[in-house]
C-alpha cells in the first residue's frame, strides 16, 4: 500500500470530510431568544407579575411578549411619569393606551420629587412600583438587559463598589429581570419586525448622567483599546453574583428574623461571634441589605468592631441614620438592626379630654375599646369621663406611683426590667391626669389610675406601636 504525505487513508477521510458542504442554517427567528428566556424567568418566578414599563423599546417588547406568551402570569402594567416633560408624558400616554388596547390593567402615576437628580428619580419610581406589587401581591419585573448590567457594573467599578456591589442587576433579589441574558440590539430587532409602537427616551443620548457617559464614550473606547473588555466585564459580574447567591444562603442559615414590615432585623449574637473578623465584614453588609440599610466601608468596619461589644444596651449608628443595638431576647442576646426612623409629623404633646384621645401620636395609636380588658394588660387603661389628659413623649426623670411602689419611682427603672431598648424610649408616650403620670403604654399603670373593671364612667383605650 502506497504511504501518502499525510500519512495513512484515515487522513484522506478527514479532508473528505472536511469539504462535505455544510447544511444551511435557518437563521433565528427574531422572537426565538426572547420567548425561550421569557420562559425560564417564568419557571424560575411562579409568581403573577407587575411589569415596570416605560415606553421604551426594551419594556414595550416586555409588555407585547408577556401578552403573548404568558398573559394569565400578568397582574398589571405600571407606569411611571418622570414629569420632565413632553416625552415623559408622552411615554407614559403611550404604556397606558396600549396596555389597555392590549386588555391589560394599568396603574400611572406622576413624580411628585423636587429637583432633577437621578437618584431622586430612582427613588420615587421604585417606591411607586413596589407600592403596585404589593397591592396585587405580584413581582416587579423590569426590561433590564445584558447592556444595562454591562453599563451597571461599569458604573459601580467606577465608584469603587466591591464584589457585592459588582454582581448590579445579577444578584438575587425579587425583581424579575428576564431580559437580562438578551441584548439590546435583539430586542430591538424584535420591535422592529412585530411593528411595536415605543417612544426613544432623550434622556438615554444625554452624557450630563453617568449612565449616558458610560453608553456613549467609555465603554466604546475600552472595547478599542481592549477588545472584548464588556465580555470580560459581565464574566466578573456573574462571577460577583454568583458569590452574591453563596452569601446570601450563609445568611439564610444565621437565625435571622425581618420584622415590622421590613424596618428590623434581628439575629443572634452568638451566629456573628462565631465567625471570624473577615467572615463578619462579609455578612454585615448581607445582614443590613435584608432591611434596606446600605452599608459603606466605614460602616462595616464600625459594624464588625461593635461585634465584640459585649454590652448590652450598647448601640451604633451606621450609613444614613441606621442603628445597631445589642438586647437580649429570651435566654440570649440578639443584634438588632433597624432602618432609619420615618419622618413622622406629631406633637409632642396633646392635651384633651378623655373621650378622645388623639388617633395617633407620632408611631403610636390609641384605639377606644367597646370592652373592658384584662385587668394585668398593662397596654389598656381605663379613664374617668371627662378627666383632663395630656399625652407626651417620656422625659428623663418622670415617675409613676404604682402598688410596689406608692412614693412613686422612676419609669425609666420599669424600662429597665422590661429591657425596652433605649432607642424607643425617647419616643415613648406617657400618659397624664392632673398633672400625674398615670399610665406608661405596655409598662405599667399607676395607682393615679382607676383601672378597676366594672367601673361604668371608665372610658377604656388601647394604646399599639405602629410596627406592631
Amino acid at each position: 500500500m502506497e504511504a501518502s504525505a499525510h500519512g495513512p487513508r484515515g487522513g484522506d477521510a478527514l479532508e473528505d470530510e472536511a469539504e462535505l458542504p455544510l447544511p444551511d442554517l435557518e437563521p433565528i427567528a427574531p422572537g426565538e431568544l426572547l420567548r425561550a428566556a421569557l420562559s425560564v424567568a417564568l419557571d424560575a418566578n411562579p409568581d403573577p407579575w407587575v411589569l415596570a414599563v416605560s415606553g421604551g423599546s426594551d419594556s414595550m417588547a416586555l409588555l407585547h411578549a408577556m401578552v403573548r406568551w404568558a398573559p394569565d402570569r400578568l397582574a398589571a402594567v405600571a407606569t411611571f411619569d418622570h414629569a420632565t416633560g413632553d416625552y415623559a408624558t408622552e411615554a407614559a400616554s403611550l404604556v397606558a393606551a396600549q396596555a389597555r388596547r392590549l386588555g391589560v390593567t394599568v396603574v400611572r402615576e406622576r413624580a411628585r420629587v423636587a429637583g432633577a437628580t437621578e437618584a431622586a428619580w430612582r427613588d420615587a419610581r421604585w417606591s411607586f412600583l413596589r407600592r403596585v406589587a404589593r397591592g396585587f401581591k405580584a413581582r416587579v419585573a423590569t426590561a433590564h438587559t445584558r447592556d444595562d448590567q454591562l453599563e451597571t457594573i461599569v458604573m459601580r467599578a467606577l465608584r469603587g463598589s466591591g464584589a457585592r456591589g459588582l454582581a448590579a442587576l445579577a444578584a438575587p433579589s425579587r425583581v424579575v429581570r428576564p431580559w437580562l441574558g438578551v441584548s439590546r440590539a435583539e430586542l430591538k430587532r424584535w420591535v422592529a419586525s412585530e411593528g411595536i409602537p415605543f417612544v426613544d427616551d432623550p434622556m438615554n443620548e444625554a452624557l450630563r448622567f453617568l449612565r449616558g457617559r458610560v453608553r456613549h464614550q467609555l465603554l466604546p473606547a475600552f472595547e478599542r483599546v481592549a477588545p472584548g473588555f464588556g465580555e470580560a466585564m459581565l464574566a466578573v459580574g456573574e462571577r460577583a453574583a454568583q458569590w452574591r447567591r453563596e452569601v446570601e444562603r450563609l445568611v439564610d442559615e444565621t437565625g435571622l428574623q425581618v420584622l415590622a414590615n421590613g424596618q428590623r432585623l434581628v439575629v443572634p449574637v452568638q451566629a456573628l461571634e462565631a465567625t471570624s473578623e473577615a467572615g463578619r465584614a462579609v455578612l454585615w453588609p448581607a445582614l443590613c441589605a435584608r432591611v434596606g440599610v446600605t452599608l459603606d466601608a466605614a460602616g462595616t468596619r464600625t459594624a464588625v468592631r461593635f461585634t465584640t461589644n459585649r454590652r448590652v444596651g450598647a448601640h451604633i449608628t451606621v450609613a444614613g441614620g441606621a442603628s445597631i443595638l445589642r438586647r437580649r431576647e429570651g435566654r440570649g442576646e440578639v443584634f438588632e438592626v433597624r432602618r432609619p426612623e420615618r419622618r413622622v409629623s406629631a406633637p409632642s404633646l396633646w392635651t384633651g379630654q378623655s373621650e378622645a384621645l388623639p388617633l395617633r401620636f407620632g408611631r403610636w395609636r390609641f384605639r377606644r375599646l367597646g370592652v373592658e380588658p384584662l385587668a394585668s394588660d398593662a397596654w389598656c387603661v381605663g379613664l374617668p369621663a371627662g378627666a383632663p389628659v395630656v399625652v407626651r413623649r417620656w422625659a428623663l426623670g418622670d415617675r409613676i406611683r404604682t402598688a410596689g411602689a406608692p412614693a412613686g419611682r422612676r419609669v425609666t427603672r420599669y424600662f429597665s426590667e422590661l429591657r425596652i431598648p433605649v432607642l424607643d424610649r425617647p419616643a415613648w408616650p406617657v400618659l397624664l391626669v392632673h398633672d400625674e403620670v398615670v399610665w406608661v403604654p405596655g409598662v405599667c399603670r399607676g395607682l393615679a389610675a382607676p383601672s378597676r373593671p366594672g367601673r361604668p364612667d371608665l372610658i377604656w383605650y388601647r394604646c399599639e406601636r405602629e410596627f406592631d
